[in-house]
């Protein structure tokens, strides 16, 4: 009989510390698996996300008025190869706007090479000779349209309510509305803000023009872009871009004597903005 109560008694005691020790090594199942490694989780310092937030890259629009058969499609060939990315824009002009007869094969090779490129296309029109027939020139009619329209001189005047129409009928092609007043007019931001331009050049002149960028301008650079004439050297090339880039202008063109040539210096231009990438404030 007392063998027994001691064998109860082992039993109970036993029975007790699995339980204790259950108790002990208990975790919610919601916890389980699901808890970060603390160790695996990148730390990011407040400068770096400030860089992140407050800078981007610029780009270069560029200004080629000269035929499809021209050997300096062959050039921007060349360095859009070699600095993949930089140059955004392309102007294709085949007629100093719409030719009379449909955009060539010619220009639509250049067209579709650009493209491969990932550059944007875009069909020249003067703001006088804005239609939806002249759109379809470029976007619609042929075989490689353009990725959107220069619209050169537009927003020199508030057309805003007649350009709407225009602005609203490349967007249901989902194309790119691109104008250019040459100049920081008043007006011009509420074409970007509405929504109805997707980029507005605001400065078209020499470099003789300082009062050309005033900055703070409350939408991201790369809506904003500047075009600066009579640069003939590297350095006053780059000393245009330094101010360019710090009044938050996204975009650029510093050319030398017309567009109908590439300025000399091209090959630096690109690699100035793109080697190291030249940021402005976003």
């Amino acid at each position: 009989m007392l063998k027994r109560k001691i064998l109860y008694i082992v039993i109970i005691i036993f029975a007790v510390g699995i339980a204790l020790s259950i108790i002990t090594n208990f975790q919610p199942v919601s916890e389980i698996g699901n808890s970060p490694d603390i160790a695996k989780i990148p730390i990011m310092n407040t400068s770096q996300t400030k860089v992140m937030n407050t800078t981007q890259t610029m780009g270069i629009i560029i200004v080629p008025y000269f035929g499809a058969e021209n050997p300096q499609w062959g050039t921007i060939y060349q360095l859009a190869d070699h600095y993949p990315g930089t140059i955004k824009y392309a102007i294709i002009n085949p007629c100093s706007g719409p030719c009379d007869i449909p955009l060539s094969d010619d220009w639509q090779l250049i067209i579709s090479k650009l493209k491969n490129k990932n550059i944007k296309t875009l069909g020249y029109i003067f703001n006088n000779s804005e239609s939806i027939a002249n759109i379809d020139y470029y976007m619609k009619w042929p075989a490689i349209p353009t990725d959107g329209i220069f619209f050169d001189n537009e927003g020199s005047t508030n057309n805003l309510i007649n350009f709407k129409q225009y602005a609203d009928y490349i967007h249901h092609l989902e194309g790119i509305v691109y104008i250019n007043p040459g100049y920081n007019y008043p007006q011009v931001i509420d074409y970007v803000k509405s929504g109805m331009a997707d980029v507005a050049n605001i400065h078209e002149f020499g470099i003789d023009k300082p009062d050309y960028i005033t900055g703070n301008y409350d939408v991201p650079p790369s809506k904003i872009s500047v075009i600066v004439g009579n640069v003939y050297n590297i350095s006053d090339m780059q000393t245009e871009l330094t101010e360019i880039s710090s009044k938050g202008v996204g975009i650029a063109y510093i050319y030398a004597k017309s567009y109908d040539i590439l300025p000399p210096y091209l090959n630096e231009e690109i690699q100035k903005i793109n080697r190291p990438k030249l940021l402005v404030p976003s």
